[in-house]
């Protein structure tokens, strides 16, 4: 029964995944907006909605309108590859993501279609370079928000990685309001990618081949930073935050 689930979910989603990614990049050219996002955006938040159910991922969350009416920064944990997708479930994001995901199949041409900043992170220039790039992404629009997980690096473990204060200066500097998110998998073990030795293909057949499950994106607390707030401070307070919520989480579901 699970490798008949498993070929249905890769008959269905790899041509829907390769046809969304094809019309991700043709979009990218074009001008056209719709609410000051561009087409390409709208078109994988539509893919997102589609590939999850192909996967047997089903998303849950129980107040979409603190995301949908959010404007600003959401800032939230990292534990898989998927995060992309559960946050563009309800509408697109930008998002800052380390250089290495441009080169990546796919994920990689539909990031930097829909706008996704790349840091590199051994160069110190290029990481100033796109901390003024989402100052700039603020300023000229808080619309649709700018995603940044703060721990800087995927962490499915159940102790969450110290969150890096960057994001937390850039919020005051500009103002930005920002919402704390928690992102739960009900199976985590097979949602994440088990380490860097792990190939791409043993990743997805462990993917295809599991029970269907759910993942709950969880919006916290919306913190308005004040021009004499600690970014230092700011961070430890967001990540105590979220942390409660994972905590609370993992006790519920098991």
């Amino acid at each position: 029964m699970a490798y008949l689930r498993a070929l249905v979910r890769f008959l269905y989603g790899v041509p829907t995944l390769v046809l969304v990614t094809v019309g991700i990049v043709l979009l990218s050219w074009a001008p056209l907006k719709i609410r000051g996002v561009r087409m390409a955006s709208w078109l994988f938040a539509l893919g997102v909605r589609i590939v999850m159910p192909a996967l047997g991922l089903r998303f849950v969350c129980d107040d979409r309108q603190a995301i949908v009416q959010h404007r600003g920064l959401i800032l939230s944990n990292h534990v898989s590859f998927f995060d992309t997708l559960v946050m563009s479930y309800l509408l697109p994001m930008r998002y800052v993501s380390k250089a290495e995901v441009k080169k990546w199949p796919f994920i990689g041409q539909i990031a930097a279609a829909t706008g996704t900043m790349f840091v590199d992170r051994s160069d110190k220039n290029k990481r100033a370079d796109v901390r003024q790039q989402v100052i700039d992404g603020l300023q000229r629009s808080p619309y649709p928000p700018i995603v940044v997980f703060p721990e800087g690096k995927r962490n499915p473990e159940d102790t969450l990685l110290p969150f890096r204060y960057g994001v937390f200066e850039i919020a005051i500097e500009t103002g930005a309001p920002y919402l704390l998110c928690a992102i739960h998998y009900e199976d985590t073990e097979s949602m994440t990618w088990q380490s860097h030795k792990e190939s791409l293909t043993t990743s997805i057949k462990r993917i295809v081949l599991r029970d269907p499950s759910r993942v709950w994106l969880l919006p916290l607390k919306v913190v308005q930073p004040r021009p004499d707030d600690d970014p230092q401070l700011l961070a430890a307070e967001a990540r105590e935050i979220v942390g409660e919520a994972l905590r609370e989480m993992r006790s519920r579901s098991r």
